[in-house]
């Protein structure tokens, strides 16, 4: 089973070229805003490592559209998030926001750290932020496992354990049990590309995560992939409340 299935994406796909993802209007975006406004919140923009028809979806508000709608509609004054994947802050500073609780940010890209902190800084955002990769060692990290690697892509979206680049960066590991306060926070947010399959499939360990939202990527997640999600989450008393294209939200009902 896909995420998306062949007549889905043919339906979607004009829109998506025209509005999302139009170096046209990415273009106007960049030349002449510069900036992604989304109602009181603002965020600075690295043209280094965002492509150009990707300003597009700035100027529409398209910007992480499936998980917007989901989080806007979800996370409230008893969220505590952990999100996994800071990108530029959009999600987080929205985290932040709908919850008013302070929100642990993991991204493994150091490139774009600064820019990260600096817009959830600007935003008002209560945070800690961590350039390491989240593990669930529950023994201290050995030398062999101090360190994972990532694939590099130019495009930042595109980064990913799994999706292959030229270019392999080192990250430092670190346990979830290492993280202060950590069993204290109960919503996930996992935006990285691929690494919902190790999130998941660790969920028994997570305890004290009852929400949990995430997308699936039709270029990472096969079928096999997709049954072996779906199963871990119903064993471990996860069921869906909600989606959005290819974005979940996930709820786990306690017995």
């Amino acid at each position: 089973m896909k995420v998306f299935s062949s007549f889905y994406k043919f339906f979607f796909s004009p829109a998506y070229y025209l509005i999302h993802n139009n170096v046209f209007f990415g273009l106007f975006h960049k030349l002449f805003i510069g900036i992604f406004y989304y109602k009181n919140l603002k965020f600075t923009l690295d043209s280094k490592r965002i492509p150009l028809s990707v300003y597009s979806s700035f100027l529409f508000k398209t910007y992480e559209y499936n998980d917007r709608k989901l989080i806007e509609k979800y996370i409230s004054s008893k969220s505590k998030c952990i999100i996994i994947g800071g990108g530029l802050g959009f999600i987080p500073a929205l985290c932040y926001k709908k919850s008013n609780n302070k929100i642990i940010v993991f991204e493994i890209d150091h490139s774009i750290c600064d820019n990260l902190k600096y817009n959830l800084s600007n935003n008002s955002c209560v945070f800690e932020l961590f350039n390491k990769n989240l593990v669930f060692n529950d023994l201290s990290i050995n030398k062999r496992s101090k360190f994972s690697h990532y694939y590099f892509h130019q495009n930042f979206l595109n980064n990913s354990m799994y999706r292959k680049a030229n270019k392999a960066i080192k990250v430092e590991n670190i346990s979830f049990t290492k993280i202060k306060n950590f069993k204290k926070y109960n919503t996930l947010i996992i935006d990285a590309e691929g690494i919902e399959k190790y999130f998941i499939r660790n969920i028994k360990k997570l305890i004290n995560i009852n929400y949990l939202f995430f997308e699936l990527h039709n270029d990472i997640i096969n079928s096999v992939d997709y049954s072996n999600i779906l199963n871990t989450l119903k064993k471990n008393n996860f069921f869906l409340v909600d989606k959005c294209f290819n974005s979940f939200f996930y709820k786990r009902f306690l017995i």
